[in-house]
């Protein structure tokens, strides 16, 4: 969890030198996740935060951490299964309306860690993903955020899928 909050705050100092330069936002976002059934075949909660700014209009940089645990009972033992991802994402949009939508891909690295029991295995690997949404401006500087994306990480030897729909909420600085 030290590291998540970590990772959040340089992410959002990250943000901070474009302000006033590029438009640069801040989310948090929350959801569901299926993971492969080589993984588990229960489905987990999602919690992340990301942070970016934009280059040009149409091409916005953003770092993003998304995390999901899930329980399942097989047998006697309560087997937990966590998932960290952080990525670097390349950000498509249109130009800013009242609606506009997007689509993603991003890069970077994924932790997974498999309790049986008492004992636990880890372990760390690359990861990348394609997402597409939108977001759904209430205001000037605030959007709700709606995404479904697909990642795939390498742990344990292993390419393993996993989709996600999740929601959030995003801030805007800088000129729009």
């Amino acid at each position: 969890m030290r590291t998540l909050i970590v990772v959040a705050v340089a992410l959002a100092t990250a943000a901070i030198p474009v302000y006033g330069q590029h438009p640069a936002s801040i989310g948090i976002d929350a959801g569901w996740g299926n993971f492969d059934d080589d993984v588990t075949d229960a489905n987990a909660w999602l919690a992340g935060f990301r942070a970016g700014y934009n280059l040009v209009n149409w091409l916005e940089l953003e770092g993003q951490v998304l995390g999901g645990r899930a329980t399942e009972d097989v047998g006697i033992v309560n087997l937990h299964t966590t998932l960290i991802t952080a990525f670097a994402n390349g950000v498509f949009t249109t130009t800013y309306r009242k609606v506009a939508p997007y689509g993603l891909i991003g890069f970077g690295g994924a932790n997974l860690q498999v309790s049986p029991g008492i004992s636990s295995f880890s372990d760390f690997g690359i990861a990348w993903q394609l997402a597409g949404g939108a977001r759904f401006f209430v205001s000037k500087s605030m959007a709700l955020r709606a995404e479904v994306g697909h990642i795939r990480e390498h742990t344990f030897s292993d390419w393993t899928g996993h989709w996600r729909v999740t929601g959030g909420v995003a801030w805007s600085f800088g000129e729009r």
